[in-house]
């Protein structure tokens, strides 16, 4: 039988030497070995990072345009015809803004570290999109005719208006 003695692996050699190792560019040893210091340090904030920040909340709030329009659109090639699928899509046209609108505030938080950081201005041209989709909406169902535009709509003892056309079948 083979001695075991000679298979026997000494892995405190395998740990290179501290010296040898050489630290890549840009590496601080000093930073490396307090990261809670470096996050803790506060750095001056300059305009860039305000200018950046301001960007962002305006791109945050032009980001639905293109959910908007592609909802109209939709809307638009629906028709007027009174059917289920195109009165979900005027169900959606109208309460998805109507929502987002709501939730507006959970959308553009105040910020109490950036104080200076304008807010209301992307808010608002946030409620302003949404608000183009529910006045398409609205405007959708008074085409599909579901929205009350006469006064005979509202009280019974009224004439209705007279058709001014008809459709006839072909023959």
């Amino acid at each position: 039988m083979a001695d075991l003695k000679s298979w026997r692996l000494d892995f405190e050699a395998l740990i290179p030497d501290k010296k040898l190792q050489i630290d890549p560019p840009g590496y601080d040893f000093s930073m490396a070995k307090d990261p809670v210091g470096m996050i803790s340090s506060s750095k001056p904030r300059d305009r860039n990072t305000l200018a950046r920040k301001q960007q962002a909340l305006f791109a945050k709030a032009t980001a639905p345009l293109k959910q908007v329009g592609m909802m109209c659109f939709m809307a638009w090639m629906f028709g007027n015809s009174i059917q289920i699928f195109s009165i979900f899509m005027t169900f959606n046209l109208i309460s998805a803004p109507v929502s987002a609108i709501m939730s507006s505030g959970e959308v553009f938080p105040r910020d109490e570290e950036w104080k200076q950081l304008d807010v209301l201005t992307p808010r608002l041209l946030y409620c302003l999109v949404h608000a183009g989709q529910l006045v398409f909406g609205l405007y959708k169902l008074s085409a599909m005719r579901l929205l009350p535009s006469a006064s005979s709509d509202f009280i019974s003892t009224m004439p209705v208006p007279p058709v001014l056309e008809h459709a006839y079948p072909a023959l």
